[in-house]
């Protein structure tokens, strides 16, 4: 999309522009993926109502926190009377803000709702069941240390008690 953008705007390939090429595929990445695990999370039974729900979640954040902040620094560009301002920032980062906004607010929740992974049925199960969400790290918790003592050892979870974490 942006190698289209530049050429309709006679913008040329060269080591600034390249710059904001490589800029441009981080940014779009920091515009999709906060929607695209919105959805991932989302224990919704259709792709549909999970692609609403992460809008809904995370479409706001999106817009204020990533779109309106990067607009704010665009617009002050606007006003550049260099040239290279004019053109390999002010018109490429105004690009790069509206393509990913567009993508990541409007084109990749359509995609998502199409063709987006199903639910995952162990987060479904254990949300369903009221299961306790298991720790990340491996520290000891109260939760553990209590399941141990009903079993009655010391030893390791996983281990020959039978519990698996």
């Amino acid at each position: 999309d942006m190698m289209g953008i530049m050429y309709l705007w006679g913008i040329s390939l060269n080591a600034v522009s390249l710059v904001n090429l490589v800029m441009a595929m981080g940014i779009s990445v920091e515009f999709c993926s906060h929607v695209t695990r919105a959805f991932a999370v989302s224990t919704k039974t259709s792709r549909v109502e999970r692609a609403k729900e992460a809008l809904v979640h995370m479409g706001s954040s999106v817009f204020s926190g990533i779109t309106l902040t990067k607009f704010g620094g665009i617009v002050v560009l606007a006003f550049a009377k260099s040239q290279i301002f004019q053109v390999f920032y002010f018109r490429m980062y105004l690009s790069i803000v509206l393509l990913g906004f567009s993508h990541g607010l409007i084109f990749l929740p359509v995609l998502l709702s199409y063709i987006g992974p199903s639910v995952n049925k162990a987060k479904l199960f254990s949300q369903q069941n009221d299961i306790p969400s298991q720790p990340v790290n491996n520290e000891r918790t109260p939760l553990l240390n209590e399941t141990r003592r009903q079993v009655g050892t010391n030893a390791p979870l996983g281990s020959s008690n039978g519990i698996y974490v």
